[in-house]
């Protein structure tokens, strides 16, 4: 019952809204303050070339630089819940405290609520993430933004015995865990009009390598036909790109490009050996109890699996009204309760040494504020 977890977060100036650069010739950037962390917590630095390195933990966990300056603080594989929720809060708290010092706010919001896109340039320059902007602007706006201005909690869970079922319920509850945890409404200084700006530009930057691919008749087959189909991005060719089957078509790709290629796709749930749930905004630490206990109270506890599984359906909610309305949409506010009282319940049934009585205490207390009455983290924005 492995589970770990990856949370981002974006550095800004707390009175002009801007965002902190990685690396800046005079005044505050992100590289400066983490090298006092990571002096201090005995973090080892890993040189990345020209771009800014990324540092490993003692507890296994990493922090690194996403391409629009965001903090990406990735765990290590847990064998409890609470151990998760612990080491990722406690390495929150220290870069909170770090950059607070040096007068920057690190804020975990879906996106960033302040700027556009215009105000925030890319700060990785390796040749994926040129390829990757390249690519991404032959379509439209959305893929620069999620690149370099959205921040998101992952949710990793081991593939389990039956894999595909999983695999299934995962795909199942991914509406339900963006209208839960949505928490980007504002962009660029305005209301957007969804609940999950965020949940919107990943929609939207390539429908050839996002959304729900999973066929419950045939999801090995299903979804390697999904990453033969998506644009091949990492291609020396221009727009328009042809797909990775195209490209692999005239005889030049090699297994390092399918390997790289198949890290370039953004469905909801990425299979690796094991699940990425990437559906969640960003929330803020304190909270993280309840996104945790979610995930790891319907997919570890064989009963609440099965009361999961039967109460959804691969069409109950779409990606679309979750994003969008969120759980003002009737049916997804009531059926996200249902699988709430469900997750609490399979928590409950994991034990005390899975998840403390003061972390399910905590997910409970989040699901009061918020899911049962009809409102994400992103309301307290309005």
């Amino acid at each position: 019952m492995s589970i770990g977890a990856e949370l981002e977060l974006i550095p800004f100036d707390p009175e002009t809204r801007e965002v902190i650069p990685v690396i800046a010739a005079s005044g505050k950037n992100s590289l400066t303050v983490l090298r006092s962390v990571a002096k201090y917590a005995a973090w080892n630095e890993i040189a990345a070339g020209d771009d800014p390195p990324s540092w490993s933990l003692p507890d296994g966990g990493r922090l690194s630089f996403e391409p629009g300056g965001q903090l990406e603080l990735s765990s290590a594989p847990s064998d409890s819940a609470s151990a998760l929720i612990r080491d990722l809060q406690c390495s929150a708290q220290l870069l909170a405290s770090a950059f607070e010092r040096n007068d920057i706010l690190l804020e975990a919001v879906g996106v960033d609520p302040h700027n556009d896109i215009a105000g925030v340039p890319l700060q990785l320059h390796r040749s994926r993430y040129e390829r990757m902007t390249r690519y991404f602007n032959s379509i439209g706006p959305s893929g620069a933004r999620m690149m370099r201005q959205t921040a998101s909690l992952q949710i990793n869970v081991d593939a389990g015995s039956r894999p595909y079922e999983r695999w299934a319920l995962l795909n199942s509850l991914a509406p339900y865990v963006t209208a839960i945890f949505a928490n980007s409404s504002f962009y660029s200084g305005k209301a957007t009009g969804h609940s999950s700006y965020r949940a919107h530009l990943w929609r939207t930057l390539d429908t050839s390598r996002t959304g729900l691919p999973v066929d419950t008749d045939n999801p090995a087959g299903a979804y390697l036909d999904f990453a033969l189909g998506a644009g091949a991005m990492m291609s020396a060719c221009q727009a328009p790109y042809l797909s990775f089957a195209e490209w692999m078509g005239g005889g030049e790709v090699t297994r390092e490009d399918w390997e790289l290629h198949l890290t370039t796709l953004f469905p909801e749930v990425r299979p690796r050996g094991y699940f990425e749930l990437r559906s969640a905004d960003a929330i803020a630490p304190e909270y993280l109890a309840a996104p945790i206990s979610f995930v790891a109270g319907l997919i570890y506890d064989d009963a609440t699996t099965r009361n999961a599984s039967e109460l959804l359906c691969p069409d109950c909610a779409t990606l679309e009204i979750a994003g969008r309305t969120g759980l003002r949409d009737s049916a997804v506010g009531e059926t996200a309760i249902q699988l709430v009282d469900l997750a609490l319940s399979g928590c409950e049934s994991l034990g005390t040494r899975y998840l403390s009585p003061a972390d399910l205490e905590s997910a409970a207390d989040f699901f009061d504020r918020y899911t049962r009455q009809g409102r994400s983290p992103g309301d307290d924005w309005s």
